[in-house]
């Protein structure tokens, strides 16, 4: 009796004891939640490894000189042979030496280059193009048998360092490489991409020697020299290839022989955010706190222990001792205050509202803003508390808000990053390309400013110049009698819309030298946009809805000109009726503009086209009438409307004028030009607004409009225009006064003003000999001017470049000359230059020389005192009278006679001809970039602006007029150039010749660099400015100098609004480049850019002027997560420790507080797949607290792969291959893996796996290989054009791998043939291969029975029957994901439910990304134990595929979004099940079901628990509609018919509707069950029987005895731990779980056993293990063994 008094009374204490910590809890909790989070001095600290080993700081040195100009990195080469090696030298003296041998290989010029070498050292940007040499090498020795050895980590090759391979002969000995070993070798300098070779085939990375003399023989011998370039060998053989080269001999390559390591080399460029977790469900793993104890005299980790420290007051630790019987309780309550912790301390409404001006403010003020921008983007859960207390500067609030009107808080231009008006990329911004763009731009404006020397500031006004050509942008009267052209939007003076903007124009406005950004939104139609858009071009539909938003909220008036002409060209598999003109699509527009439902109506038509489209039709370029019908119907049922029907809106003639005049407009005009970009051109009064995408147009629409508003306050003060004006517009455009100031105004875009073109005429001398070459023909130019007009300045350079010995050069030329004379070419000196068409052809068969005229040309330049223009021009004259004439021509003598020029005819210029023609030839191609050609024989140069003549003109007067277009606005801004000169501080001689000469470079150089047209430096440049009314935030002015290193001295000057920091330095010029930065700090991609910019800037004195864009009020916290950056620029050395690398990149996270549990995700580039490798910790539920004594939490992750990321196209359909094989075989790379994926649909995107080396990629064989070739980049679609090959080289010599190409051809006859084989041939094959199968299992049965059983042994029957079996059964294939310790221990408790309840064979596939290094360690032995097969899969996110930014949400991604691709092709059905599954039945039943032709298998939500009814959300509302009668299914548990999906397409489906709908952030709640769900209407998918998954939350108790698995569901009535729900829900949870550990326990103790024995050998004198003699008998050869 006492026993159960005692029982009950225990109980009693047991619930008082739970009903105290309850109720004492809420107390604590509220306390708790007053103050401020704890936060500890604990750290983070993660470092990123490459998988290949450390590469010498002196390679990469020279690879960054090859890469700037080769002859730089033949003369650091043979400057470091000059070192002694003889010593051991430490990483330290190899940099140092490296980086002092800088100072002999660069001129002056260039010893900037230094700074970034030493920045590119520290980032190590050239480690992978060195590894690739490693491997290059290492294949070559494999493939040679050549032999080598290790001593000291130093590598030896023959003791001597290298060797020479000539063909397939490899050398060792210096001395038998001579001239006669080269007499019988044939070696071909392009080897065919047929041959299978790799050994001699030269790569565009490879280091060619330059010769100095021209061989045109393709068969002089490829050598290649694999050496040490330390090594002796190098040093005998470098000079005797180099001789031989120099002879042209031999074409000579060096590839290095690379120094091993056992050091993996640290990276940076990336970063990782921390983000607080939410625990309302997930809690950590009981089992990761352990403790350790000693078992049979061997530390394992077996026991679990609540730690000794206090949550929201209560000592858990000490309960449990008191109470061990209620661990599992205490423990689920500790998760659930835990969990409470959390919840951070919410701002209230009020407190949350100015948080963004306020964070504005404290970053403004500090004493360091950039920095403290940097701290506070990274810490902004910690600080916002202290934040919320600033009090409220509304001077700054009102800037903000200012500058808001021109750069709203979020879109385009949330982030902008300019320098020097370059608009930089931000979104995969990475500081290796950050450094690139750094070095472009500062060797652009250095060599402008070097040209003086010139002041800084004069280079940043000459490139900010700007002179504007405005069009005369109104209809004629014909035009008009027709119809106005244009169709207005919007009325700023009358639309209801802007009825709040200032009405009135106010004098004080029109007074400011610059507007402010409310100045000019104003209800005046001063600012007209013109748009001209023509509907045959897709990109007017992308056009469109951005047109909408502008009307909104730009003070402008819209007005659209239409241009419906017919489309010259379709490419387009559609039936031609099925497509629908530009014209008709007008039509439908403008009859839902002008119905009841106006332009909201007519823009909602065009965004349900792009829709449409983009969902039925991706790759046309068309409109179909399906998706024109779809878009149509969709208007209606949405937005109603009087319209009556599509066919009524296509019939109609109400337009037919509107159209007609709008397309003769466009005409006259020549708006919409054949050499016009396809974005559709816009203006702004008149004026032409340069925009580089859609997205970007919006903010280069405003600053034109700003730039426009303050070029027409002159009109006001001359009285042209008034505040009651009532045709702004058109006032504008026929005013006087642009032509009466000078300013360009034309009647029509003339096609010869279109394209700005350039080429420099001097350089950064970069390449000293290439520019040496060049100055020698360009400085000596005979130049001809006008005599009667000597006082002219010469502003412009014209030159002449072409075959003179063609009718349109000689043609062309004769007239500038002519109107030079007359006087018409005002400020122009003109000169020409020979550029033939055929600069080989000088002798003709017959031995006559040809191409005479332009040898003569060349020569003129000597003879310059002797020829005058009127001379010349005479000579002109009579060849042009009769052209015939050049042909009689047969030696430059008879020329010569022949023009009446007072030249020798034996004169020694004379003589040279052939070579100064060459010389001309090869500088106007090779150095100005221009070609001749018979269609375009000639370029004309404006001071350096390309002019190239029409390829047809009526006479050349007409062409003539046309350039003179050219003349007066090269000349404008030549005399603004030349007066900035002029007034240069640093510009000593002044003097008009100097001047002038000047100018021609600099205009060249700024032209080139700044403004071409399709840039040809680099297509992808653009440039942009922002208006002058926008207020800067602050400037930072870094203290150290690229060209000095002295110390500055820094004075920093605070006031509310604005902070500037200015320095001295000693630098005798300025560093002529800025920093302009538009930031956000709450924006994500703030968080890593800002820490990127202050990094450079403050290594290379870059200034940066930062405007602070924060949203001006705010409802909730922008920023939930902490962030680290890792970024280091420079290298340090370790004195103590043999000079090697210390201190280098790691990204170390502080203030974090320590009782909050966050969850850490790597943001890396997007070619990077990385993995951790050591990870002590749960890196999925961090808490710092738990870290006890230590005080730093490490992790280290490998960069696994580089990813090749790519789009095929199938030349023959002009459609992407999807379906389409490819296989990446390594040729020299560490990773000997093939391997494979399969193209998709969406944009024929593929996705590959690689190292740094050398691949190959091929078609895989088989059906894809039978259907498809291979083709060489083609420049046209012509099949005649096509090159099939059997391969494409890929060389992975980067960190960063950018999008490839791929083009296939289908074969003769496959045009129909589909690439993935169709369901019925795959399940007839499959049936044979089945029914083969069979035959031969029952063949043999008889000799089987006979011979094959053991009668003696009843167990080896048994176990060989089960091994039948099995090998008889389908492998079953089950996938599954998890991150974080505690899932990672739930799957291994479904893994072991399913391998013991299936007889077939199972192989599981887990996603590799998330997985920590110890279960990637434990899952090999398991699988052991167990008897499966297992492997890791892991799929990089495609760049163009809208990308989840929460951790938890990247894996539902991965469920369903890449089931297609992850999988190789041989897997035909997967099986996922969850993590947090347990399986109870065969999954075989599973794997076999009928899924009734559907490629997807769900199981349906149990409807039999009515406690949840309420949150089934599926059964009212959008989702009742939108299912119609399906089931809602749960993605815990279904199957994938791979074979049938990819077949389907299925998996390019869900990505394109995932890519849509993830558009807005408040979709796919859960979204992989969201989106096949919401998809199965086109997506079928077979409902499984309910059994199949039993969930308590959904099911009831009654169903769970049929329960085939059983899923531990989230409840969100009682949001009880999963935990404490497995034992309690699933019988054998416990059993199988303790089976894990029991395991995981024996893994453990084996693995310290060993190591125990490992340290125990490493403790005696020899490591080395002593060996049985019977062990070292079996390594010996027969004839030793004898000794023993």
């Amino acid at each position: 009796m006492a026993k159960v008094t005692n029982r009950n009374s225990t109980k009693k204490i047991e619930l008082f004891v739970i009903f105290l910590l309850y109720v004492l809890s809420n107390v604590l909790l509220v306390a708790s939640n007053e103050g401020e989070n704890s936060f500890s001095s604990k750290s983070i600290q993660l470092s990123l490894v490459s998988n290949w080993n450390e590469t010498p700081s002196y390679l990469e040195a020279a690879e960054f000189l090859h890469n700037q100009d080769k002859s730089l990195f033949w003369k650091f080469i043979e400057e470091f042979n000059k070192i002694d090696f003889s010593s051991n030298f430490s990483e330290k003296i190899y940099y140092e030496s490296t980086m002092s041998l800088m100072k002999s290989v660069l001129s002056s010029n260039t010893q900037f280059l230094s700074e970034f070498l030493s920045i590119d050292l520290a980032m190590r940007t050239y480690s992978p193009r060195v590894e690739t040499y490693r491997q290059l090498a290492i294949s070559n020795m494999k493939s040679n048998n050549i032999e080598h050895s290790y001593s000291n980590n130093t590598s030896t090759f023959f003791n001597g360092g290298g060797w020479i391979q000539i063909k397939n002969k490899i050398i060792t000995d210096i001395n038998q490489v001579n001239e006669s070993l080269f007499k019988d070798l044939i070696v071909n300098e392009k080897i065919e991409e047929e041959d299978d070779d790799e050994q001699i085939r030269l790569y565009d990375f490879d280091h060619i020697f330059p010769t100095l003399t021209i061989n045109t023989n393709s068969s002089i011998p490829i050598v290649i020299l694999y050496a040490d370039i330390k090594s002796e060998f190098f040093k005998l053989s470098h000079p005797k290839l180099k001789q031989f080269s120099q002879m042209g001999k031999i074409k000579y390559c060096l590839r290095y022989v690379v120094q091993e390591s056992n050091q993996k080399l640290n990276l940076q460029g990336y970063g990782y955010e921390l983000s607080i977790k939410n625990l309302e469900y997930k809690v950590m793993d009981d089992s990761a706190i352990k403790k350790d104890i000693i078992i049979d005299g061997v530390k394992s980790k077996t026991i679990i222990n609540i730690p000794n420290e206090d949550v929201q007051g209560f000592n858990f630790h000490k309960l449990q001792k008191r109470k061990p019987e209620l661990t599992s309780k205490l423990s689920t309550f500790r998760s659930y205050l835990m969990a409470k912790s959390q919840e951070a301390k919410e701002l209230k409404v009020w407190e949350l509202k100015d948080l963004g001006i306020q964070s504005a403010q404290k970053i403004i003020q500090s004493g360091d803003p950039l920095r403290s921008l940097e701290y506070i983007s990274q810490k902004f859960p910690t600080l916002s508390n202290s934040l919320s207390k600033i009090t409220l500067n509304e001077t700054l609030k009102s800037m903000i808000e200012s500058n808001q009107k021109i750069i709203p808080p979020s879109g385009a231009t949330d982030q902008t990053l300019l320098l020097n008006g370059r608009l930089i990329d931000t979104n995969e911004l990475s500081p290796i390309e950050l450094s690139r763009i750094i070095l472009e731009e500062y060797e652009h404006s250095t060599t402008i400013q070097q040209q003086g020397p010139l002041s800084s500031k004069t280079v940043e006004d000459i490139i900010s110049a700007q002179l504007p050509i405005r069009i005369q942008l109104l209809p004629n009267k014909e035009e008009l009698e027709l119809k106005d052209p244009f169709i207005s939007l919007n009325n700023l003076e009358l639309d209801y819309v802007y009825r709040q903007w200032e009405s009135k124009l106010q004098q004080s406005v029109l007074d400011k030298p610059i507007a402010s950004p409310q100045d000019i939104f104003i209800r005046k139609n001063l600012l007209t946009t013109v748009i001209v858009l023509d509907w045959n071009n897709l990109n007017t539909f992308e056009l469109l809805p951005e047109i909408q938003a502008m009307t909104q909220n730009l003070p402008t008036r819209f007005q659209l000109l239409f241009d419906t002409r017919s489309s010259s060209t379709t490419n387009s598999d559609t039936i031609p009726s099925q497509l629908i003109s530009g014209k008709d699509l007008a039509k439908v527009f403008l009859t839902i503009k002008n119905s009841n439902i106006g332009n909201r109506g007519a823009f909602f038509f065009i965004t349900a086209l792009n829709y449409f489209k983009k969902m039925y039709i991706p790759n046309e370029q068309a409109i179909t009438r399906s998706v024109l019908t779809s878009s149509f119907q969709a208007v209606l049922q949405q937005m109603g409307g009087s319209v009556r029907s599509l066919q009524h809106a296509l019939t109609t003639t109400d337009f037919d004028n509107l159209l007609e005049s709008s397309n003769q407009f466009i005409e006259r005009l020549e708006l919409n030009s054949p050499s016009t970009s396809e974005l559709p051109k816009v203006f702004v009064n008149g004026i032409e607004v340069k925009y580089s995408n859609i997205e970007q147009l919006s903010f280069d629409l405003l600053v034109s409009l700003y730039d426009e508003f303050d070029r027409l306050k002159p009109l006001f003060k001359e009285s042209i225009l008034s505040t009651t004006t009532q045709q702004f517009y058109e006032t504008i455009l026929t005013t006087t006064y642009w032509k009466d100031n000078n300013f360009p105004f034309f009647t029509k875009l003339n096609s010869i003003l279109l394209n700005e073109r350039y080429s420099h005429l001097t350089t950064n001398a970069k390449n000293r000999n290439k520019e040496t070459e060049a100055q020698n023909v360009l400085k000596s130019l005979l130049y001809f001017r006008n005599n009667e007009n000597k006082e002219e300045q010469n502003l412009l350079s014209l030159m002449v470049i072409g075959d003179f010995d063609h009718y349109n050069t000689r043609d062309i030329s004769l007239e500038l000359l002519r109107q030079l004379e007359k006087g018409n070419l005002k400020n122009c000196k003109l000169t020409f230059i020979s550029n033939p068409i055929d600069v080989n052809s000088v002798v003709n068969t017959s031995g006559n020389e040809t191409q005479i005229f332009g040898k003569l040309i060349s020569i003129l330049k000597h003879y310059g005192k002797k020829l005058t223009p009127q001379l010349v021009i005479e000579f002109f004259e009579k060849v042009q009278s009769d052209p015939s004439i050049i042909e009689s021509f047969k030696t430059m003598k008879q020329i010569i006679e022949f023009s009446g020029f007072d030249i020798p005819t034996n004169d020694v210029w004379v003589a040279q001809s052939v070579n100064l023609f060459r010389q001309s030839s090869k500088v106007s191609k090779q150095y100005l970039g221009l070609e001749s050609t018979n269609k375009s024989p000639l370029s004309i140069l404006v001071n350096g602006r390309i002019i190239t003549p029409p390829q047809s003109y009526d006479d050349v007067s007409s062409f003539i007029n046309d350039f003179k277009l050219v003349i007066e606005i090269e000349t404008l801004k030549a005399k603004n150039t030349f007066n900035l000169l002029n007034s240069d501080p640093i510009l000593q001689d002044k003097s008009n010749l100097k001047i002038s000469d000047l100018l021609n470079k600099i205009q060249s150089l700024v032209g080139y660099y700044y403004y071409n047209s399709n840039n040809q430096i680099d297509s992808k440049i653009s440039r942009k400015r922002i208006p002058n009314s926008l207020s800067i935030s602050f400037k930072h002015q870094p203290s150290k100098s690229i060209t000095s290193k002295s110390t500055p001295t820094t004075t920093t000057t605070t006031t509310t609004t604005t902070t500037t920091t200015t320095t001295t330095n000693t630098t005798l010029t300025e560093v002529p480049l800025k920093f302009l930065m538009i930031i956000n700090p709450f924006n994500k991609v703030s968080q890593k850019l800002v820490p990127m910019v202050r990094e450079f800037s403050n290594k290379l004195n870059i200034p940066v002027d930062v405007i602070l864009n924060p949203p001006v009020s705010l409802s909730e916290l922008p920023l939930k997560t902490y962030y680290t950056y890792v970024i280091k620029l420079s290298s340090e050395f370790n004195t103590e420790n043999g000079g090697v690398l210390y201190n280098q990149p790691l990204g170390i996270a502080t203030d974090i507080p320590e009782d909050r549990v966050v969850t850490l995700a790597l943001d890396i580039p997007s070619s990077w797949l990385v993995q951790p490798i050591i990870a002590k910790y749960d890196l999925d539920n961090i808490r710092l607290k738990d870290l006890g004594d230590e005080q730093v939490l490490t992790a280290v992750y490998e960069l696994e792969n580089i990813v090749i990321e790519g789009s095929a196209n199938d030349m023959t359909t002009d459609n992407a291959p999807a379906g389409l094989e490819l296989l990446l075989n390594p040729i020299s790379t560490q990773n000997n893996k093939t391997q494979d994926t399969i193209v998709m649909n969406n944009f024929g995107y593929y996705q590959l796996k690689s190292n740094p080396g050398i691949w190959k990629l091929t078609i895989a064989p088989g059906r894809s290989s039978d259907i498809m070739d291979m083709v060489d980049y083609p420049n046209q679609k012509e099949k005649e054009t096509f090159v099939i090959v059997p391969h494409r080289l890929v060389v992975i010599d980067s960190l960063y791998q950018s999008l490839s190409s791929l083009s296939v051809v289908r074969k003769a006859g496959q045009e129909l043939r589909p690439i993935l084989q169709p369901i019925d041939e795959y399940e007839k094959q499959k049936e044979q291969e089945k029914e083969q199968k069979q035959k031969q299992n029952s063949s043999g049965g008889f000799f089987s029975n006979l011979f094959g059983a053991n009668k003696n042994s009843e167990s080896s029957e048994k176990a060989l029957t089960t091994t039948k079996k099995k090998s008889n059964l389908d492998t079953i294939h089950i996938f599954s994901v998890a991150s974080g310790h505690l899932y990672e221990r739930f799957l291994k408790i479904m893994m072991l439910s399913v391998v013991k309840n299936t007889e077939s064979p199972i192989k599981f596939w887990f996603l590799k990304n998330y997985l920590s290094p110890g279960f990637k360690e434990f899952i090999p032995e398991m699988a052991k134990e167990y008897g499966f097969e297992y492997e890791l899969v892991t799929y990089k996110w495609p760049w163009w595929l809208r990308k989840q930014t929460e951790k938890q949400r990247i894996i539902w991604s991965y469920k369903i979004l890449f089931l297609d691709v992850l999988f190789p092709l041989d897997v035909p059905k997967i099986i996922f099940v969850d993590a947090d599954q347990v399986v109870r039945t065969d999954m075989k039943e599973l794997w076999d079901m009928d899924l009734h032709g559907a490629s997807l298998g769900y199981t349906p939500f149990c409807d039999s628990n009515k406690d949840t009814e309420g949150f089934r959300f599926w059964k009212s509302g959008y989702w009742r509609q939108h299912l119609a009668g399906r089931s809602y299914h749960i993605s815990a548990l279904y199957v994938v018919d791979l074979v049938r999906f990819r077949r389907l397409a299925a998996g390019d489906q869900l990505r394109a509707t995932y890519d849509q709908l993830s558009r807005d952030p408040n979709s796919l709640a859960n979204l992989d069950q969201d989106l096949p769900n919401y998809l199965q209407h086109y997506v079928r998918i077979h409902s499984l029987p309910q059994e199949w998954l039993w969930c308590e939350t959904w099911c009831d108790q009654e169903s769970k005895s049929k329960a085939k698995t059983i899923d531990l569901c989230n409840n969100p009535l009682t949001k009880t731990p999963k935990l404490e729900n497995a034992v309690r829900i699933i019988d054998e949870w416990t059993t199988l779980d303790n089976e894990a550990k029991e395991f995981e326990q024996k893994i453990d103790q084996s693995k310290h056993h060993r190591q125990i024995e490992l340290d125990h050998q490493n403790q005696l004198p020899n490591s080395k293990p002593i060996e049985n003699i019977d062990d070292i008998l079996s390594n010996l050869a027969e004839s030793q063994r004898d000794l023993y």
